[in-house]
């Protein structure tokens, strides 16, 4: 077996961690933006380091910090992994130490301390990401590092855990990097029996991981492995499994894009319940949502499938190693989320009073065009592109967020228990919007195998939230098991610390469990659009001058990680570069096509071809929102 551990980690992780990182970016000065009053630096801080509950890092905190980074260096002790110029290559921002974030780690990670594990008691340190990992965009512009909240992230969370792995292998297998770490670890319990444990708690964790990898390929496969290997011959179906490996790196998300719902599945009903058969590859990959002004939106999500905001949190944070007991018995559905920190999340997120009657959103809001570091906006310009979107894309996206018309009663017309008005938005079928239709798919074609989780739920399904009863079953829809296991774990919660009613309501955003999963995605309102490249939910246009192009004229591949901006047609830099990632649109969940302006009645076409000047006009306008 330890061959087959070897060579498995080594299909898995020497494809992707191998690979040259983008260089360090050094820049002259860093700018947050304005993003209202109610966003100050304080607030900001403590949304960057706020713990969700989760261990996404499988680690325990004190390793993490005591890691080398991977590689060979010819000079002896190498840096460690927790280096900023190191994590700022994957795409993770520096933040200075505080209160919040007395480790000095980058935006989105979060510490907890002295947790006890609800799955088998163990008590550890627990380092996992929060929300900002996700969404705290930046960009770079002639030696400026623009930075916002809320925006979509530059990281590539994948190179991330291949680096950290190979960092544990090596770690692992030298025995001059284990003494260092060790060393940095045991501080001054540093003896050699002390040393021995910490190596067997470390191989035993390095092994239960590569384990967790080859859960996923089913038990009558592993036999044959084994049994190749055992018998000194070449075995095929590794061959095959590398292969496969090999081919979804090529196209599985890279820097700001994450297959989300099928990982959040992945770790919840394959990982956590222990069911392999319920694994299925990431395939579906989206581009970081931005989420100001989201929390007033009556369905989230780039589907369109959630109402609640609880149920949305939660389930993101269990996405993320947030643990949860799913064994039977009285403690079934004790979780580590932080309910009341979620709630609070989303609180400063959406402000503290209701945008409807004020006509303004008070919480994290988008941020403005930065004319005092970008190009001054030419207005006469903007003037003539404020016609083409009211002409071709208010109908979908709504009015502008600053004008009168969006703060009509017709777009206000849902009001949450509260009695506080949500923003509706469209959602646009597949067959029309013509985007690619892998993510649309995943709520409405997965199923998982639930049987034996204590799944038997009153949901509420679609538009009108009718009553809909979730049960186990050998093939249930992942939408809707899903979101019913989600509130079994935040029900627990409120039942072990004793929430009444009225403040469970609260906590919940006022809105009931209602889910659905048609085959659409969302059109939201255009503010900040500016901030939020690459384009299209799966991130598959670089720019907004390609998104109004022709799709025979967008680029069917191009570069994501570079972060230097490009102020005329509002994107990333994204020549070829071997360092960042390759987005290939022929691959599968990679498509380009759809939201197409041509002269045309092909499906997704949903206007008429602009030429040069439309398009940098209609450009020009989007700037201002």
């Amino acid at each position: 077996m330890p061959a087959l551990r070897i060579t498995l980690i080594c299909s898995t992780i020497l494809f992707g961690a191998c690979s040259a990182l983008p260089p360090f970016e050094p820049v002259d000065r860093v700018v947050w933006l304005d993003q209202g009053p109610a966003w100050n630096s304080e607030s900001r801080d403590w949304y960057h380091h706020a713990s969700q509950g989760t261990s996404t890092l499988p680690i325990p905190f004190e390793w993490f910090m005591a890691l080398e980074q991977p590689g060979i260096n010819p000079f002896g002790e190498g840096k460690l992994i927790t280096d900023p110029d190191y994590l700022g290559r994957v795409g993770f921002i520096q933040s200075d130490i505080s209160r919040f974030n007395q480790s000095g780690l980058p935006v989105g990670f979060a510490v907890d301390y002295g947790v006890t594990s609800p799955v088998d008691g163990r008590r550890y340190n627990a380092i996992g990401f929060t929300c900002a990992a996700c969404h705290t965009g930046q960009m770079t512009y002639q030696g400026t590092a623009i930075r916002y909240d809320g925006g979509p992230a530059m990281t590539d969370i994948t190179r991330l855990t291949n680096v950290l792995f190979l960092a544990m292998f090596e770690n692992n297998y030298s025995k001059l990097r284990f003494n260092r770490f060790a060393a940095r670890v045991l501080g001054e319990r540093n003896s050699a029996s002390n040393r021995r444990q910490l190596k067997k708690d470390f191989s035993k964790t390095l092994m239960e991981l590569i384990d967790q990898q080859l859960a996923t390929i089913e038990a009558q496969k592993q036999q044959i492995i084994v049994r190749d290997i055992e018998a000194g011959t070449e075995s095929r179906t590794l061959k095959d499994i590398a292969r496969t490996v090999k081919a979804n790196l090529k196209n599985v998300e890279g820097f700001t894009r994450l297959d989300a719902l099928n990982r959040i599945g992945n770790q919840v009903f394959a990982l956590d319940a222990n069911r392999p058969q319920n694994f299925v590859p990431v395939n579906a990959p989206v581009n970081y949502p931005h989420i100001w002004t989201s929390s007033w939106f009556e369905w989230v999500q780039y589907d369109g499938s959630i109402m609640q905001p609880m149920v949305r949190n939660a389930g993101e944070a269990l996405g993320v190693a947030a643990l949860v007991n799913l064994e039977e018995g009285p403690t079934r559905f004790e979780s580590s989320v932080r309910v009341k920190t979620l709630h609070r999340i989303e609180q400063q997120l959406a402000g503290t009073q209701a945008p409807f009657e004020h006509r303004s959103f008070s919480g994290l809001r988008a941020p403005k065009w930065p004319e005092n570091i970008l190009p001054a906006i030419d207005a006469p310009l903007a003037s003539e592109g404020a016609g083409l979107y009211q002409q071709l894309c208010q109908g979908c996206h709504l009015p502008p967020v600053q004008s009168d018309a969006f703060w009509s009663e017709r777009y206000w017309a849902t009001k949450n228990s509260a009695g506080e008005r949500l923003l509706r938005l469209n959602i646009i079928p597949l067959e029309k919007i013509g985007t690619d239709p892998m993510q649309s798919r995943v709520l409405a074609e997965r199923t998982v195998d639930t049987r034996g989780l204590g799944i038997d739920t009153q949901v509420y399904q679609g538009k009108s939230c009718a009553p809909l009863r979730v049960t186990e079953a050998p093939d249930a829809s992942f939408a809707y098991s899903l979101g019913a296991l989600v509130q079994e774990t935040t029900d627990y919660w409120y039942r072990q610390h004793g929430i009444g009613d009225a403040e469970q309501q609260n906590l919940n955003g006022n809105r009931p469990n209602c889910l659905q999963a048609g085959a659409g995605y969302k059109a939201r309102p255009l503010n900040g659009i500016w901030a939020t490249a690459p384009f299209l939910h799966n991130g598959s246009v670089p720019n907004l001058y390609a998104l109004l192009s022709p799709v025979a004229e967008r680029p069917v591949q191009f570069s994501l990680g570079q972060r230097e901006f490009d102020p005329v047609k509002v994107g990333y830099r994204s020549q070829p570069n071997a360092s960042v990632s390759m987005l290939d649109t022929r691959l599968a969940g990679n498509s380009n096509a759809g939201h197409e302006f041509n002269n045309t009645k092909a499906a997704g076409t949903i206007g008429p071809y602009l030429n040069e000047a439309q398009r940098l006009a209609l450009i020009e306008y989007l700037k201002t929102l």
